[in-house]
């Protein structure tokens, strides 16, 4: 039932190890990654020791996990994060969170996780990001499964209903713990909202009159993460500012490869990870509208009011919002924010020799904190949470 249902986009299992990575040692950019990391006089032996691999669990433990560990000592300043207190490690949780990195959300998950005890996830990830097939292989080697973009019509719908089933079957039937991000890619905008599509996705698995059950037995865990800075911010602006023009943006492959190669090496500062508390809801005075609508506010609630704000992030919002209001959490760095700023803005005339557009670039960044802020502050400033 599997193998006929989900093989085009479930995770790969240990018989199948040996196999995709024997194909991708061979791949000139897979070894530059590890020549990377590891040095060029190390790649012989990691080459060889990656093709004896035979389980998910030893690519995982050996490879990928040093090889995270690397990363966050190079491009992270601090990495903290709190909530695994909560967790029972024998309960399989449906974790989303709001979606700042390609990759290293999920990654850095994952390594707290593992570092606390806890069983590896199964992760979410687009087939958009597969530029290269050995991308697309070893992400399903490191437990992610496929959501496909740019399906429409019935395609969108036998394509969802898959999905659904795929996810019901990974957490109730072989008790994988998932990781899904609260909307469609990453926030363009840094305004994280869940989508109800999401919800009414994963409800699609559910025996009709059986929906409140299920979201209850998924045990939803919304997750705020907090960047101080994120790499590819101004890519992201590049993007909505493109959208709010109307002006259709394909990026290339190699723009791509570019912002995932970014998001993993480049500098992020303070990153934290505040894992909330177990969702339930009871909904009995809603209809299934409104209770799709409910289950996102409720996730959004959490995020917000779990956000960690940095500097940074209140300079841009009295920027944004041409005030002085929290001054004294920035004061005497306004210089180096602004040179930061300033570095970001020129990857985008490096990528498409743009400079007229500079200062509205510069408000879009702006606006990109901001608005983590705004959604912070009005949680935080409410006198009372939905209840869920």
């Amino acid at each position: 039932m599997e193998q006929m249902m989900f093989d085009s986009i479930r995770s790969f299992r240990d018989n199948e190890v040996h196999t995709y990575l024997s194909s991708i040692v061979n791949e000139s950019l897979f070894q530059e990654a590890l020549t990377y990391q590891f040095g060029k006089e190390k790649l012989p032996d990691w080459l060889e020791k990656i093709t004896n691999f035979q389980s998910i669990n030893e690519l995982q433990q050996q490879l990928l996990l040093p090889l995270l560990k690397n990363l966050l000592n190079e491009s992270v300043e601090a990495l903290t994060y709190e909530g695994t207190e909560a967790l029972d490690k024998n309960t399989p949780y449906l974790y989303i969170s709001n979606h700042r990195d390609i990759l290293m959300d999920s990654f850095i998950l994952n390594y707290i996780l593992y570092s606390k005890g806890f069983d590896t996830i199964e992760s979410a990830i687009g087939n958009n990001l597969f530029v290269i097939p050995w991308i697309e292989h070893l992400a399903r080697l490191n437990k992610s499964f496929v959501v496909k973009r740019n399906v429409e019509g019935r395609a969108l719908y036998e394509a969802s209903l898959v999905l659904s089933q795929y996810i019901r079957d990974t957490l109730l039937s072989r008790h994988q713990s998932v990781w899904i991000a609260q909307q469609e890619g990453r926030s363009k905008n840094g305004d994280d909202f869940t989508q109800p599509s999401l919800i009414k996705m994963l409800l699609m698995a559910s025996d009709k009159g059986e929906e409140l059950k299920l979201l209850n037995q998924y045990n939803f865990v919304p997750i705020s993460v907090s960047y101080e800075f994120d790499p590819c911010d101004v890519y992201k602006c590049w993007d909505a500012f493109q959208k709010s023009n109307g002006k259709s943006f394909d990026k290339t492959d190699k723009m791509k490869l570019n912002e995932m190669k970014e998001g993993l090496i480049e500098f992020k500062g303070h990153v934290h990870f505040s894992i909330t508390h177990p969702l339930s809801f009871s909904m009995r005075k809603f209809n299934m509208r409104e209770a799709i609508q409910h289950v996102a506010n409720a996730i959004d609630a959490e995020i917000h009011s779990h956000y960690k704000i940095f500097p940074f992030h209140w300079y841009c919002y009295d920027k944004a919002n041409h005030s002085y209001r929290f001054k004294t959490e920035y004061e005497g760095r306004e210089k180096d924010f602004e040179t930061r700023i300033d570095h970001q803005l020129q990857k985008i005339e490096k990528l498409f020799s743009q400079t007229q557009e500079e200062d509205i670039m510069r408000s879009y960044l702006y606006d990109f904190y901001a608005n983590i802020v705004k959604n912070y502050l009005a949680r935080i400033n409410s006198s009372s949470y939905l209840n869920n």
